[in-house]
């Protein structure tokens, strides 16, 4: 007999580490039917609504979900993710990548890449590697599924890895470090961190995309924001990430919106499910071949840059 309460784990704050807490949002689990369900949840291109409990701490004001999936169900899925839908959208993603990179690049006044090492980690089929491989940086990427590092590798020819940040060598340093879309999602957030401080140079970059429960688009949409995703284990905004990243010795040097493109088609697939208005939106773009167009969009999303600062 499946029984939800056997697959969820209790945690503490993963900032102040207090176990005093807010429910934000109270659980759901009634599509939920068996141990298959949890794990088709998992994947890169997830769009599952919020079903675990969310809260705020009351010491910190960090939200979280809590209790949530266990940590092991949660990185095995990851592991065995297969995603085609993910794929059909890396020229855009690829599009959106190279853009950012350019803005970061004017942002630090880089004037050449050879000599910097960057790492990125959560890669998925490898297209951010791809993109910093083409503006000259020696990349290095990590990524649980199996799938996605065979696809990366064999499409992009990139250095892209199987696995998490836990199988980075400690004994190599990085001038740059990213995750895009990826924080929000590991399971041991001071654990990465921490193994983002050990691996960083004196001065390394970290950026970090993540969404923005300060962003207008979250105000307005409350619960049917497209970021409260089960996938989603942590809720930054512009206070927290800072004074969590603060604590590792990281120092916010800037921060923008980041518009992501994606094929038109794709958005009203995803969007409709939160609005029906997209249901005769997607069949209008349909009808005039619009599907293919690639359209850049915000809803929260934040590209934050932070430097190390051991002084």
């Amino acid at each position: 007999m499946f029984n939800i309460k056997d697959y969820l784990e209790e945690i503490n704050c993963p900032y102040c580490k207090e176990n005093s807490y807010k429910v934000i949002k109270n659980s759901d689990y009634s599509k939920i039917k068996n141990l298959a369900d949890l794990f088709k949840i998992y994947r890169s291109s997830a769009d599952d609504i919020l079903f675990d409990q969310m809260v705020k701490c009351k010491n910190c004001n960090f939200q979280y979900l809590n209790p949530r999936i266990k940590s092991e169900i949660i990185y095995d899925s990851y592991q065995t993710n297969t995603d085609e839908t993910h794929l059909n959208q890396d020229k855009c993603r690829i599009k959106t990548f190279k853009k950012s990179i350019k803005k970061i690049i004017n942002i630090l006044n880089i004037r050449s890449f050879s000599n910097y090492n960057f790492l990125d980690i959560g890669s998925a089929s490898g297209a951010f590697l791809k993109s910093v491989k083409d503006f000259g940086f020696n990349e290095k990427g990590y990524e649980p599924s199996k799938w996605m590092v065979e696809y990366g590798k064999k499409n992009y020819n990139v250095n892209l890895n199987q696995g998490s940040i836990k199988e980075v060598d400690e004994t190599i340093k990085y001038d740059f470090i990213s995750f895009w879309d990826v924080l929000e999602h590991v399971t041991d957030l001071g654990e990465t961190l921490n193994k983002v401080k050990k691996i960083s140079k004196k001065n390394t970059i970290l950026i970090l995309n993540v969404p923005n429960i300060d962003s207008i688009a979250c105000k307005l949409m409350g619960f049917k924001w497209p970021f409260y995703l089960n996938v989603h284990l942590y809720y930054f905004n512009n206070a927290s990430i800072k004074k969590i990243l603060k604590k590792y010795n990281f120092e916010l040097i800037n921060s923008f919106p980041h518009f992501q493109y994606l094929e038109l088609g794709y958005l009203c697939f995803r969007a409709k499910k939160y609005l029906k208005l997209f249901l005769i939106i997607e069949k209008i773009i349909s009808i005039f071949k619009m599907t293919k167009l690639p359209i850049p969009y915000n809803l929260g999303q934040t590209t934050f840059i932070f430097q190390k600062n051991d002084e």
